[in-house]
């Protein structure tokens, strides 16, 4: 494994990170001052618009991006070509979404979504573009630049949110928490001027000049472009359309069960703007090694270099695996104390445990989704979502109308969706891993376990004192952390 490939890793592992820690304080912030209610609006008015932006932008900036790694003289060719699409259709969504932003609200069953969703709006312009320029740059490897564009996109993002939303608050929370959606435009728009300033004048460099100018070539490109951006776009596409569908079944079948509307809100804001997000928020480490373990495997299996391509993906494969066990026990064990120390709250515990084991599951998706991604093996993983997204669909439609379950048929659903979808993905590379030692993944496995155990009988009692118990999450945080540390160090 190159030291190029750990510095890249590191980087994106560090940005993320950064700007998710950047995220999560705003979050918690805000959840802070609007309460449950406030930011079950917040999450049911994202799901729209991730939906949306998937639909404008599809899989065209990951296709861009394994494009331009094959072919890095060309790629701002097609950069600037699929800019103008998104600006044509993008201006067009923003147009709609600001105009028709009552009956946007009404059809996701609450109408005090208007502000949200009109204030949202020119998000739809101006990320689209953000994301096909990072694209580009991902393809010819500028991790840094990119890293220091999402910090700061991130910060003015949140930054802005908050200080609209304290602005705001004496018009009520709907409405403060509403007007503060422009703040997604505004942190897309200066994280694209910093892209753009640094590869315009910067780091281009003069002798890029395009390999390709037949029409023919043209023709058979724009056609790879086509399908392969529909196969990316139809598999990322399903993950923002469950959102949606989660936003607009769960609150109802809620009601369906007894709750009022501002109850069933309130507790979708727990479930989904407090739990999920403590149980995805390991997976970017997972996420940052797909990312950049992408654009190394395209270039290996180019070269039909495939040694080495499958190296990199048992490492990968490993390290999701190691990672995960810690993370998922961590949630497990934790629950009570990450909810009451990030919300001020123990509502959320309950829903963080019973989705402890997201880390694992959603870890081990992301990298054999990208793994098989490299391999134009582009429609297990669609196959596998759509499977697991229609059967928690059902879980979700007659769970969470059932009386008493309250968290329980949600975090179900979501769970059934990350496990079908996992082992589709690892059914389709089960021949490629035949050289993973399984029994020593038993032995990581358990020996995070045993050391959790170790560490939750000295640390974690009921009477014991807060701090006891944050001490006992650093050292096995720590502890983990260094045994990953040394199993890497041994595979490579």
């Amino acid at each position: 494994m190159s030291s190029t490939f750990i510095k890249h890793t590191v980087i994106r592992i560090t940005a993320i990170l950064t700007v998710k820690a950047i995220g999560l304080i705003g979050k918690v912030s805000l959840t802070r001052m609007i309460g449950a209610e406030g930011i079950g609006l917040f999450q049911i008015a994202y799901s729209y618009y991730g939906l949306g932006f998937m639909l404008l932008t599809g899989g065209l900036p990951t296709t861009l991006a394994l494009y331009t790694a094959k072919h890095p003289s060309d790629g701002w060719i097609w950069f600037k070509f699929f800019s103008i699409y998104l600006m044509i259709i993008g201006g067009c969504a923003t147009a709609l979404t600001f105009y028709y932003s009552d009956s946007i609200a009404r059809f996701l069953g609450n109408e005090q979504l208007h502000v949200f969703i009109h204030f949202l709006a020119p998000a739809f312009f101006a990320v689209p573009l953000l994301s096909l320029l990072r694209g580009y740059l991902q393809g010819i490897e500028l991790y840094n630049v990119i890293a220091f564009s999402e910090i700061i996109e991130q910060a003015i993002r949140v930054v802005f949110m908050l200080v609209i939303v304290f602005l705001f608050m004496p018009q009520g929370p709907a409405i403060a928490t509403g007007n503060s959606m422009i703040s997604t435009s505004l942190g897309a728009i200066s994280a694209f001027f910093v892209l753009i300033s640094y590869y315009l004048f910067v780091n281009r460099k003069s002798d890029q000049t395009p390999s390709r100018s037949k029409d023919t070539s043209f023709q058979k490109e724009i056609k790879w472009f086509l399908h392969s951006s529909l196969i990316i776009s139809l598999t990322r596409l399903l993950v923002p359309l469950s959102d949606v569908l989660d936003a607009i079944i769960i609150p109802n079948r809620l009601q369906a069960a007894g709750y009022t509307s501002a109850e069933a809100t309130a507790i979708f804001g727990v479930l989904t703007g407090m739990a999920a997000l403590v149980a995805y928020m390991p997976t970017l480490v997972t996420a940052a090694i797909s990312h950049t373990l992408t654009m190394r495997m395209v270039a290996d299996w180019q070269a039909r270099n495939f040694d080495r391509f499958h190296l990199r993906t048992r490492i990968a494969l490993k390290i999701s695996w190691i990672w995960g066990w810690t993370a998922s026990l961590f949630l497990y064990v934790y629950n009570e104390e990450i909810s009451l120390i990030l919300f001020d709250t123990i509502e959320a515990a309950k829903p963080i445990q019973y989705l402890f084991i997201v880390p694992l599951l959603v870890g081990i998706r992301e990298v054999s989704t990208s793994i098989l991604w490299v391999q134009e093996s582009k429609r297990v993983p669609l196959i596998g979502l759509i499977s697991g997204i229609s059967i928690s669909i059902v879980v979700h439609y007659f769970l969470v109308a059932i009386p008493g379950l309250n968290y329980r048929g949600p975090t179900l659903g979501i769970l059934i969706l990350e496990f079908i979808a996992v082992c589709c993905n690892l059914i389709v590379l089960f021949p490629m891993m035949k050289n993973l030692k399984y029994g020593r993944l038993m032995i990581d496995a358990l020996v995070i376990i045993l050391f959790m155990l170790l560490i939750n009988h000295f640390t974690h009692h009921s009477e014991s004192e807060l701090t006891l118990t944050i001490i006992g999450m650093i050292i096995y945080i720590c502890g983990s952390l260094t045994y990953g540390v040394f199993r890497f160090k041994s595979e490579t």
